[in-house]
């Protein structure tokens, strides 16, 4: 066993270790050497658009997606939104699920994106929401405040106590009744179904297997109801009482607004919510057939002979469902006149189309294409919501998945070889609404000023509603911004001491 190193391994010990220090001294010279002085130091990158004001777009966006506006529309005031804040290096891509956020200047381009619930904002939200934006245009405070603001009013309770949900959606159930379904004999199980579903709905709020899920029980229970007791409930009649009792979730919003982005090339947009409106009506079939299956076999029902409550049952019915859905939705005080002057002004579209000899098709789209220039006209008014508030019960009130969900449901039950016309004209009417809603929306838009705008002016006078301040301050700091410039063009001729033709107008451009 070796006491210790020998002569020639303490050599090649010292001389490793002479080596080592020798590079370890090079490397920290040589480091010393080339490291930039402190003042030299490169400055930190700062991007072309502040954090706050990137968050406040992008929070907008959703909340904006969770009102019911379609994708072009979302982009449209972001962009908007972003020219108030003197930025125009900011690019959007909206989808359903998601806004992206692209920043580009000479040094590069960075991307970001949040993305968007699938809930829909209450009424309350909504209009808290517009006048949140209709303030950022007229004061344009800073990011983070109006951020803050956001989150308050996406964050604030529920206003409506839970006895007003429940009897809000038994009104809804039974107004949207009377118009299809007229009857004394179907009214109790009007009352029924609507508070059953409207427990499942608070239920699902809470549970979040119960919320995936929601459509096929809510479809399997009301079939359970409505034909396990047919007499009672139905009048003998039962399969009217589906699309009514399930009106809160159908996916007519989903459908429309799919249609409406499809038609203006928003491909990626239209297509998923279009399949996921679709989706969620075959859910809803899907659980009518386990309730018809976990029936068995039924007794066929005798109604009985029962005529309609009189032609004013359809009015009432609209006086209800906006009643229902002010309650349900929690709309903000004072608009329910307003809602239901659009509400009104939708179903005489309907209903002069089918007077017309036009049938449903004409009657939903003159039904969406009136509903847009009354929801404008509302908005004129100092005390009026904001226009999507007023807009959505009768875009709502339309049901364009209410007749997809009973093709769909007469393709399970009857077995009919040949239903499936029924389901083509469910998806022509989602079209005709949509085209309805499309042509009212262009009519009445206030990027270009239109004709119909003049002419609603010069029959009703300036606007006095509260756009009309922010149209005058808009107009105000055009007009300044248009002095500034001539006066720009002024004096630098001056110093010049010449004056070249067409200076002014490339100066203006």
């Amino acid at each position: 066993m070796s006491r210790g190193r020998g002569p020639v391994s303490r050599t090649l010990y010292g001389a490793t270790r002479r080596a080592a220090g020798s590079m370890d001294r090079w490397l920290k010279r040589v480091a010393s050497e080339t490291a930039a002085p402190p003042d030299q130091a490169p400055e930190p990158v700062e991007p072309p658009v502040s954090q706050d004001l990137l968050n406040l777009l992008r929070h907008l966006g959703v909340a904006l997606i969770r009102s019911g506006e379609t994708t072009g529309r979302v982009q449209d005031i972001l962009d908007d939104l972003a020219h108030r804040y003197d930025v125009d290096e900011v690019h959007f891509f909206v989808l359903p699920t998601g806004v992206f956020v692209r920043v580009q200047d000479s040094r590069g381009s960075a991307v970001d994106l949040l993305e968007a619930a699938s809930d829909t904002l209450r009424l309350d939200q909504i209009a808290s929401l517009y006048q949140l934006i209709d303030r950022i245009k007229k004061e344009v405070p800073p990011p983070s405040e109006a951020t803050a603001a956001l989150v308050e009013i996406l964050a604030s309770p529920q206003p409506t106590p839970v006895w007003r949900l429940l009897l809000g959606n038994v009104v809804l159930t039974v107004g949207l009744g009377l118009m299809l379904n007229p009857t004394s004999t179907a009214l109790l199980g009007y009352i029924v179904l609507g508070l059953v579903v409207q427990v499942l709905i608070m239920a699902a709020d809470r549970f979040r297997l119960l919320s995936t899920g929601l459509p096929v029980v809510a479809g399997a229970v009301v079939t359970l109801l409505s034909f396990g007791f047919p007499n009672a409930l139905g009048g003998g009649n039962p399969s009217q009482l589906l699309v009514p009792s399930v009106s809160s979730l159908l996916p007519g919003s989903a459908l429309t607004n799919g249609s409406i982005e499809l038609a203006t090339g928003s491909m990626v947009a239209g297509a998923s919510r279009t399949i996921y409106g679709f989706n969620k009506l075959l859910l809803l079939a899907f659980g009518i057939l386990i309730g018809l299956q976990l029936l068995g076999t039924l007794t066929p029902a005798t109604p009985p002979h029962s005529g309609g409550l009189g032609w004013w049952t359809p009015a009432l019915g609209v006086l209800l469902i906006g009643l229902g859905h002010s309650w349900r939705a929690s709309a903000p005080k004072k608009s329910l006149g307003w809602l239901l002057i659009v509400l009104y002004a939708a179903f005489s579209g309907q209903q002069l189309g089918q007077q017309l000899h036009g049938g449903g098709l004409l009657g939903s789209f003159l039904g969406g294409m009136i509903a847009v220039p009354v929801a404008y006209l509302v908005q004129r008014s100092k005390d009026a919501p904001p226009t999507q508030v007023v807009f959505l019960p009768a875009f709502w009130m339309l049901v364009p998945g209410g007749m997809g969900l009973t093709g769909v449901s007469e393709l399970v039950t009857k077995n009919d070889p040949n239903g499936l016309h029924v389901v083509v004209n469910a998806v022509l009417t989602v079209l005709a609404i949509a085209m309805g809603v499309l042509v009212g929306s262009g009519l009445v838009a206030s990027t270009r000023r239109p004709r119909l705008e003049h002419m609603v002016e010069g029959w009703l006078g300036p606007d006095t509603g509260r756009h009309a301040a922010i149209n005058a301050e808009s107009q105000r700091t055009a007009e300044s911004q248009r002095a500034t410039e001539s006066q720009l063009t002024t004096e630098s001729q001056r110093t010049t001491g010449s004056s070249e033709p067409g200076s002014a107008s490339q100066s203006s451009q």
